[in-house]
């Protein structure tokens, strides 16, 4: 039987479909070599894909551009990541405060993932239980858009409502009210809100939640957290040094970190709390 769920959120660019099978099995047989393979057996792994809900008019868009004779744009690959990678950030904030359909859809995904979880981590013959544990895996702008869902559900806005009454323990589930920690790779969160006067981050989803932020001291687009202010002091920045000989000591090893050993040996330990206490 399942006993603990591994939600994982994908980050920028056009490249979305299927990024989580290599840190999976990767991550599975870590667990396996140190924890043993009954402990690996344990793990349910649930993918987030936002992507596919901006990427369509990002698609047409791009494709526009380069069909028009009078655009001349050099350095196309360049171009083409920050149209994707910074459209998908852009268009989230434009939708939460203009056009909400699209960041409700992204938050749905959230809420899926996890109603997963809730019915697969539950026993066949025993009532609904909203208490077991979740470990949530983000990278890039995966990780602004769950802190953006701990925002919302903590303060009531948009989603869970509807779960509130039809079903309490699922929204209670919802609220990360089980969720041992956040794992935080290539976290680009302060290039969104460095320009605020006030940064304010979500609250702990219960008092054992641990928030660990990983980043590579190469990687610009990964940053750490505690200076955004004094709602982020609990959070615990680790600098690591992720990816190969070629990628781990330029900005490209922002796409590394998925199944990179370290990172890895980082998250094994939430593991083993999560499964043993």
């Amino acid at each position: 039987m399942k006993k603990l769920a591994i939600i994982t959120l994908h980050g920028m660019g056009n490249h979305t479909q299927g990024y989580e099978q290599a840190f999976q099995q990767a991550l599975t047989a870590q667990v396996s070599d140190t924890l043993g393979q009954r402990t690996a057996q344990q793990l349910e792994f649930i993918p987030v894909t936002y992507g596919p809900i901006l990427q369509q008019p990002q698609d047409a868009l791009w494709q526009a551009m380069l069909q028009e004779p009078s655009n001349n744009l050099d350095y196309q690959s360049l171009r083409e990541f920050l149209l994707y990678g910074l459209g998908d950030a852009g268009s989230l904030a434009y939708s939460a405060h203009r056009q909400p359909q699209k960041y409700l859809a992204v938050q749905e995904t959230i809420v899926a993932a996890l109603t997963r979880a809730f019915e697969t981590l539950r026993s066949p013959d025993k009532p609904l239980n909203p208490n077991k544990p979740v470990i949530l895996v983000a990278h890039s702008l995966g990780c602004q858009v769950l802190a953006n869902y701990l925002w919302d559900v903590q303060h009531k806005r948009y989603l869970c409502d509807a779960y509130s009454q039809a079903n309490p323990q699922l929204c209670e589930f919802l609220k990360l009210s089980s969720a041992i920690g956040l794992v935080t790779l290539g976290c680009n969160i302060p290039l969104f809100t460095a320009g605020l006067d006030e940064r304010r981050c979500f609250n702990k989803p219960n008092a054992d939640f641990q928030w660990l932020n990983i980043y590579d001291p190469d990687d610009v687009l990964g940053w750490p957290l505690k200076q955004l202010g004094p709602s982020f002091e609990w959070v615990q920045d680790k600098p690591l040094q992720v990816g190969n000989l070629l990628s781990g000591w330029t900005p490209l090893s922002h796409s590394a970190y998925w199944n990179d050993k370290k990172v890895l040996a980082s998250i094994t330990p939430l593991i083993k709390q999560a499964l043993t206490g």
